[in-house]
């Protein structure tokens, strides 16, 4: 096998594992993005219950302290309630200027397709709300 000959195979097996690579790369990632995780596709009851038995289970927890987590997470879950209605507004108001912004140097077809975007960003964000909403704020250790 001349030097040549060499070279050439070396280049063809390092494309071939870095092609392999990127398969494998793009393959995990929409595994991993289809996968429910552990706080977005779980409604905040079904979280909440997951939370409070795992920290049951990994800590040992008596009833008493159960009772007492289930308490806090009660509690906290109230206050981030109340924080994330009190900011929505807020952040409506920069998402508004963002597509303002954005909208100020698209062309004319460009914006009829960035409308459409922002219509259905808007659509899954109303979505995720009256799912969550329905049975409650996600809660947060």
């Amino acid at each position: 096998m001349t030097n040549g000959q060499t070279r050439k195979r070396a280049a063809l097996w390092l494309a071939a594992v870095f092609v392999a690579g990127a398969v494998l790369g793009i393959a995990a990632t929409r595994f991993h993005d289809g996968r429910p995780d552990a706080r977005g596709s779980l409604s905040p009851r079904e979280y909440r219950s997951q939370l409070l038995e795992k920290l049951s289970r990994d800590l040992g927890l008596d009833e008493g302290q159960q009772q007492q987590v289930e308490a806090i997470l009660d509690e906290i879950g109230e206050r981030f309630r109340a924080v994330r209605e009190a900011i929505e507004p807020e952040f409506e108001a920069i998402r508004g200027e963002r597509a303002d912004r954005i909208m100020s140097v698209l062309d004319q077809g460009q914006r009829a397709k960035y409308q459409t975007i922002l219509e259905e960003r808007e659509r899954r964000r109303e979505a995720h709300a009256a799912r969550h909403s329905s049975k409650g704020a996600r809660e947060r250790p």
